[in-house]
């Protein structure tokens, strides 16, 4: 951690992934408000694997272009579990180890718990 506690957003590359234009919105200038360089967008999993896809080293090393992923939980088709579940164990996954924060308005234990497994 830098001396003023500080850290340099501006280089980070995070994914969010919401199906609501509102929380999408706020998320996002909140993101660079907080100085994050580069924010990308999806709709909802589908679109999201597919910016995934496209994120993997274009050298055909192991990693991801990408520095986080922030996803709602509830949407359609593909929810942010199935998306968290893609990035863990799919074979296309740039990153199995990419963190991911998982966020929704239904935060009762029984989600929580689906969300951590």
């Amino acid at each position: 951690m830098p001396a003023d506690g500080a850290y340099d957003l501006g280089r980070f590359n995070i994914l969010l992934v919401e199906d609501s234009q509102y929380i999408l919105s706020v998320v996002d200038d909140l993101l660079r408000y907080m100085g994050v360089g580069n924010v990308l967008k999806a709709r909802d999993g589908v679109e999201a694997i597919e910016l995934l896809k496209q994120s993997r080293d274009p050298y055909g090393g192991a990693g991801s272009r990408l520095d986080l992923i922030i996803s709602d939980m509830v949407m359609a088709p593909i929810d942010g579990l199935v998306l968290l579940r893609w990035v863990r164990e799919g074979k296309e996954s740039p990153d199995r180890f990419l963190p991911f924060i998982m966020m929704s308005g239904a935060a009762d234990d029984e989600n929580v718990q689906k969300a951590r497994d």
